[in-house]
């Protein structure tokens, strides 16, 4: 049953979708120009493609939760976008059956991501 009114819980995925689309339009490409461009040139530290430099700033727990942030917000930007890409070409399963689906593995995503950031030395 429909109630009458906003739906606010399709702002609040809007908003949320708004919001994680700025951050990894912003974040991705600086990180990308730093970590692909600038760190090999030598022009920045950067990691390397050594185990014992990898993992020392793996430990670090800015290290961490600033991943865990990009792939949240990058997770999330991407099931909102195939949640509206595959109602515009018409798969069946309606509004509601492709947000479950798609912001559900989005969240089994960012926990899997958020496990592994916590276990990796």
């Amino acid at each position: 049953m429909r109630h009458p009114g906003p739906n606010r819980l399709e702002g609040l995925f809007w908003a949320l979708f708004a919001q994680s689309a700025v951050l990894t339009a912003l974040v991705i490409p600086a990180h990308i120009l730093v970590q692909g461009v600038l760190g090999p040139l030598g022009i920045v530290p950067a990691f390397d493609q050594h185990y014992s430099t990898f993992a020392a700033g793996l430990g670090n727990w800015l290290v961490k939760l600033y991943l865990f942030i990009v792939f949240g917000a990058t997770f999330w930007v991407f099931a909102h976008r195939v949640r509206y890409t595959l109602l515009e070409i018409g798969v069946p399963g309606g509004k509601q059956g492709l947000g479950v689906v798609t912001y559900g593995l989005a969240g089994l995503a960012t926990l899997v991501a958020a496990y592994l950031l916590l276990t990796v030395p």
